[in-house]
């Protein structure tokens, strides 16, 4: 029977010191949930215990009808409707649908819909929109109140939304501690805010994962209090006069006759009815064909978002595994306007520590005093009565108590007193068993050695009994084993002698159990016997001796052949990889360790092999290939199998001349592979790749060379099949610096202020005015100074880094050209596209995209996008729809390095661009002869047919701007006019443009 049973059925009272120990479980248990219960709003999996059990009690509740009073009707999209349309985009369809609504007679309207000024695709649209609802006079909006992003960077309250806000805000200290804190504000276009009769903000905190588990009615941002849509909702439906609203933040919401309480973190709790479907709902797609019933509408608080499956955001509630926002959100008004908001009473938290300490207590006290399995009864009634007590304080008045954790501290308390009982009951089990054991010590001796063959020595007379067992065991008839000698006769002599010494050591006392093991060979194989002892003293000397012989042959066995196994590859035999590091190791710790090197020899295309012919007779060609890489000449080698198909070789060759040595070790190497792999009815042909390499490269260690090999094996492959290649210390370096620069990429991506962008004027050549700027990234690494495009853009191309890196620059200079809006510039920036971004065309868009809302009130006209010719002209169909596509959401776009990539003018029509820019080879060239002029005039004469910009880059002297000019270049940038600037130093041209040319 386990301990623990025993523990729980006894009737024995607990003596005083255990109730001392009972005492300090209860004062942990209390100190450990008290503990948890602190610091339980900063654990999501201790704030679950409370959720948990929040769910549960409204589960056991069961769910609830809505409010009569106020009626709500839910009105989404429907994808299965021949209707359906997009609610969140077709402007038409909503004012149709608001007009519908207002001649049904229903009392509020509201959209949970966010319009923001950025989403405006059909502007008529729109005012029909505002038109309904101004008609209307009772449709309500929300605005979003995001907590990430940039402070600022959507949009400014307008007057509507200041309008909104709380007419008196108290307690204003602690929207510090609220749950969320907006640092920006996305505002609807300012017609339908103006045309809403009230607005609110459609913001709701999460509780842990995606449980919809509060709502906030009132967030601050910028010194104002913004009510929440729900807020807004219910105020409208039950007619109060939003005036005098008032927020308290982390005690209530105020509006005439309705109060919603709220936490310490200005949370309103919801109290969940049921399931999607607890509310009434339609599809916009009835109402707009006239399948709803005015009776469905008329007095209702009708509720428009996008609830079917598949759209919108889902909730998890105590009923709902998904429930929808449109539903979660008439949850929210359904509470305030019937009262049933979810609150905490102000006694709570001090109820719940006190029950943390009183009930662990309380189950100590009723342990120590009652038999167990009253005082678990008692316990367990009067847990079920306060439970009881607060489900129905729950359930009649809707206030929420956490026992939890009061809980939770009862159960540590039990564990810990059943764990010291049962602790108890052991120890005194184990010293009943102790004193039973001394009593009978002799036949606990004899007990001892009756294990396998049995041996007793008396001492005083030196006569020595053996079993029949341990006579079989040593192999020895009766005769043989006489006296103590017959231990040593199967043995060698340094056995024999170890035997003898062991003995000697137990009989003086120096050890307190004789514990031998003899190794002979019996019978043509290995034998381990352990032999065990133990000798009685009287008086300090032994006077007998007892113990027994154990055949442990077969463990040893297993224990040697774990060992190699551990060591060895089983397929093949050879030593794994663990051991030919060993025997590198080895063969480097030599005095001519300069004259070690490795090959590695990989199998090309096993795997598919493996695939075609199957795993045996892949098996078999590693069994083969194995046996042929052992020995060369008849001597063995140092091979391994150090991969699925790849086997290492270990040599030695002279560290001044190691390139004659080795291609003779390659060749053979390959040999091996010459004379085919018998499978089956076939010879099949294999070839493979080899890697090798020397310590003469500058190698040290095994790991080192290990891994040089492999490297080189790596780059073989590389090449394609049946390659070799040897291991060059330049190839490893020119490796580490790209491995070093793409790792410091990432860091600087992350730190965010090592990248930088330099700004190179261009201007009118007529007049030298300063039209714009083309950005030019650097790198300012903190170790390694300034680091040029040059020298890390090709390893960002080729790692893909450079999309993010692109991403950077764009929205790096829409917010430049938005600093610099202010002073009044409206020139241009331009920014070089990579061929890489432009291969990801859904990121570029993306992020194209993106610039635009960090733009804000600067035109998109103003950031100019550049591809060069030769990329662009790369998949030239593909180019000219991502173009379109970029000119269509307001960009310029320039056509860079023109002249060198040999365009197609098929194509180079249908690239919407705006520039063309000469390449600087050809302005380099003007002063060489006429054909690098003729070659410019011809580009000005395109661009001038296109009726698009021309403009030469890399101008360095007077001459060339003139000779530009004069073959009708509009305008130029290089050297002559200013060479790539800081964001500051180019600010101060912008003061200072036009500018001038020189007396």
């Amino acid at each position: 029977m386990p301990h623990s049973r025993l523990a729980l059925s006894a009737g024995r009272r607990p003596g005083p010191r255990e109730i001392l120990g009972f005492g300090m479980v209860a004062l942990l248990a209390c100190a450990v949930t008290l503990s948890l219960w602190t610091v339980r709003s900063r654990l999501p999996v201790l704030e679950r215990v409370e959720s948990a059990a929040l769910d549960l009690q409204m589960r056991a509740r069961g769910p609830l009808a809505p409010d009569p009073l106020h009626p709500i009707l839910l009105l989404g999209p429907d994808e299965e409707s021949p209707g359906h349309f997009d609610a969140a985009t077709d402007r038409r369809q909503l004012a149709a649908a608001i007009n519908r609504l207002k001649s049904d007679g229903a009392a509020v309207i509201a959209l949970d819909l966010l319009l923001p000024a950025s989403s405006r695709i059909d502007p008529s649209g729109d005012t029909a929109l505002a038109r309904s609802m101004q008609a209307a006079g009772n449709v309500l909006i929300p605005f979003a109140l995001p907590t990430n992003g940039a402070p600022g960077v959507d949009s400014a309250p307008t007057r509507d939304i200041l309008d909104s806000a709380f007419g008196r805000v108290a307690n204003g200290e602690a929207a510090d501690a609220a749950a969320q804190r907006p640092v920006r504000l996305v505002a609807p276009q300012p017609d339908l805010a103006t045309a809403a009769d009230a607005l609110g903000h459609a913001g709701e905190s999460r509780g842990t994962g995606a449980t919809a588990r509060f709502d906030m009615p009132g967030l601050a941002l910028d010194g104002r209090a913004y009510p929440s849509l729900a807020l807004r909702i219910a105020a409208n439906a039950a007619g109060q006069e939003w005036r005098g609203a008032e927020m308290r933040f982390g005690d209530a919401a105020r509006i005439g006759g309705i109060q919603v309480p709220v936490d310490e973190a200005s949370r309103q709790w919801i109290n969940h009815y049921g399931p999607a479907g607890t509310f009434e709902s339609r599809s916009l797609a009835e109402l707009l064909d006239g399948a709803v019933p005015r009776a469905a509408v008329r007095g209702r608080i009708v509720l428009i978002g996008a609830w079917p499956p598949g759209s919108g955001d889902r909730f998890a509630t105590p009923f709902d595994e998904a429930l929808p926002e449109l539903d979660r959100l008439a949850t929210v008004v359904d509470n305030i306007l019937s009262r049933r908001v979810l609150s905490r009473p102000a006694w709570a938290a001090r109820a719940e520590v006190a029950a943390m300490a009183a009930l662990p207590v309380l189950a100590i006290v009723l342990i120590a005093t009652l038999p167990l399995r009253r005082a678990l009864g008692a316990l367990v009634a009067l847990l079920g009565a306060l439970v009881g007590a607060l489900q129905w304080r729950f359930v009649s008045d809707n206030e929420f108590v956490f026992w939890a954790y009061p809980a939770l501290a009862l159960v540590l308390a039990l564990l810990g007193t059943f764990a010291l009982r049962a602790g108890a009951t052991r120890a005194r089990r184990e010293a009943a068993l102790a004193a039973l054991r001394s009593s009978e010590e002799r036949y606990a001796l004899a007990a001892s050695g009756a294990n396998d063959g049995l041996w007793d020595w008396d001492i005083a007379r030196d006569r020595v009994f053996f079993s029949e067992r341990w006579r079989t065991l040593m192999g020895l008839s009766a005769t043989a084993a006489a006296g103590m000698r017959a231990w040593t006769v199967p043995l060698p002599r340094a056995a024999a002698q170890g035997f003898d010494d062991a003995l000697t050591q137990h009989l003086e006392g120096r050890s307190l159990q004789f514990h031998h093991v003899l190794a002979f060979r019996q019978g043509g194989q290995d034998r381990w016997l352990l032999a065990r002892g133990v000798a009685i003293r009287e008086a300090g000397r032994p006077v007998r001796m007892a113990g027994s012989l154990t055949d442990i042959s077969e463990p040893q066995r297993l224990q040697q052949q774990l060992r190699f196994d551990a060591m060895h590859d089983r397929l093949t035999g050879l030593p794994n990889r663990s051991l030919f590091r060993e025997q590198l190791i080895q063969m480097l710790s030599g005095n001519e360790r300069r004259d070690v090197g490795m090959l590695v020899l990989g199998l090309d295309g096993f795997r598919a092999f493996n695939e075609a012919q199957g795993t045996q007779a892949g098996d078999m060609v590693l069994m083969e290939l194995a046996r042929r890489l052992r020995f060369r000449d008849g001597r063995p080698l140092t091979c391994a199998r150090i991969g699925p198909d790849e086997f290492g070789v270990a040599f030695g060759t002279s560290a001044r001349a190691p390139a004659v040595a080795s291609p003779g070790l390659l060749a053979w190497a390959r040999e091996s592979l010459s004379a085919g792999f018998p499978v089956g009815q076939q010879v099949l042909s294999l070839t493979a790749s080899i890697g090798w390499a020397h310590c003469a490269a500058g190698l040290q260690t095994a790991d080192e060379l290990m891994a040089a090999a492999e490297d080189a094996l790596a780059r073989a492959k590389a090449r394609g099949p049946d390659q070799i290649h040897a291991f060059d210390p330049a190839e490893q370096r020119q490796e580490q610096g790209r491995r070093w620069m793409r790792e410091n990429i990432d860091l600087a991506l992350l730190a965010g202020d090592q990248f930088r962008l330099h700004y190179q004027p261009f201007v009118r050549l007529s007049d030298r005015a300063l039209l714009g700027f083309e950005a030019l990234i650097r790198w300012q690494h903190p170790e390694r100074g300034l680091i040029m495009p040059g020298d890390f853009i090709p390893v960002a191309e080729a790692s893909g880094q450079i999309n993010a890196i692109g991403r950077w620059t764009l929205l790096e200079a829409a917010a430049q050209l938005r600093r610099w809006a202010p002073l009044g510039f409206t020139g241009e920036v331009a920014v070089n596209i990579s061929g890489v971004q432009l291969a990801h065309d859904d990121e570029l868009l993306a992020d194209a995209e993106a610039a635009l809302l960090a733009l804000g009130p600067v035109p998109a006209r103003q950031l100019k996008l550049e591809v060069t010719e030769s990329i662009a002209m790369a998949n030239p169909q593909r180019s000219a729809e991502l173009l379109q596509q970029l000119a269509r959401l307001g960009y310029k776009l320039s056509i860079d390095d023109f002249g060198t990539g040999y365009s197609s003018l098929a194509y180079l029509h249908r690239f919407p661009f705006d520039t063309l820019k000469v390449d600087r080879s050809f302005v380099m060239r003007l002063g060489a002869g006429r054909e690098a002029q003729e070659i410019v005039r011809t580009i000005v004469g395109l661009a001038l047919a296109l009726d698009k910009q021309i403009l030469a880059e890399g101008v360095e002297d007077e001459s060339q701007a003139a000779l530009l000019e004069q073959l009708g270049v509009q305008a130029a940038q290089g050297w002559l006019f200013a060479r790539a600037l800081p964001a500051d130093q180019a600010q101060a041209l912008i003061g200072a443009a036009p500018w001038r040319k020189p007396a």
